[in-house]
């Protein structure tokens, strides 16, 4: 059930709140061409009523491999403060990034918060396509309920403003039905 669709302002941040609720335990995100200013790569961090918690809670691994024949991958190896969703996006005009993500139990009353998925992107360079498998994950002694999701790049570049309508730098969640 489509629950929001917006558009990444001209910022280095962009938090969407009041998305994850008891109406589902699972949510679909897609994100849409996904750009930047500068070459960057894309973190994500929980929201809770408009705080977000930026404890060293989160842990990430994205494996990709590049139509230049290499490997690429970029991993937290061990807690960071932040997940991470895109890695090397390349900020050429029609460049950019696209993935589909599950976001797994946000709000629902459990220690552990995944989000995995698949992306496409292009990584340094416009004619360098990479798949990346994504696997971020949140734990914490305590059940939290999250309600949202703060999107930020990790060196702090600008994204591209973007447009719903006209499908770039943009984000869709939707709800996922239990029965």
């Amino acid at each position: 059930v489509h629950i929001t669709s917006q558009a990444f302002p001209s910022a280095n941040n962009f938090t969407i709140d009041n998305i994850f609720s008891s109406s589902y335990v699972n949510y679909i995100m897609m994100i849409n061409m996904l750009n930047t200013t500068t070459d960057d790569s894309l973190d994500f961090v929980f929201v809770k009523s408009g705080t977000p918690d930026t404890s060293s809670r989160y842990r990430y691994t994205l494996k990709g491999y590049s139509n230049s024949g290499n490997s690429t991958s970029s991993y937290s190896n061990g807690s960071t403060t932040f997940g991470k969703l895109f890695y090397d996006m390349d900020a050429d005009s029609e460049a950019g990034a696209s993935a589909t993500f599950t976001i797994y139990s946000p709000f629902a009353g459990y220690q552990r918060k995944h989000i995995g998925g698949i992306a496409v992107v292009q990584k340094n360079t416009a004619a360098n396509t990479a798949p990346y498998y994504i696997g971020s994950d949140y734990h914490n002694g305590t059940t939290q309920q999250f309600t949202g999701i703060k999107f930020q790049t990790t060196i702090g570049h600008n994204f591209r403003a973007g447009s719903v309508s006209g499908g770039y730098s943009s984000v869709s969640i939707y709800g996922v039905k239990n029965s």
